[in-house]
């Protein structure tokens, strides 16, 4: 079973997860990776994850990344 302390917020979906890859110092969970892989240009998520994206990178550049 694995410890919560081991869990790291998602930039994307704000849940909680273990499992999931870093960009510039943030958080993205497998499943919201595997979303924002798999979505078209057309589908209405697609503003949400350029939103979030260009989040991970403001926030970037804050930091001086």
């Amino acid at each position: 079973m694995q410890d919560t302390r081991d869990r790291i917020r998602c930039i994307v979906c704000e849940e909680e997860r273990v499992k999931g890859i870093r960009v510039l110092d943030e958080f993205i969970c497998e499943t919201c990776e595997k979303e924002i892989v798999n979505t078209e240009v057309e589908d209405q998520k697609y503003p949400h994850f350029v939103l979030q994206l260009r989040n991970i990178w403001l926030n970037s550049q804050r930091r001086g990344l």
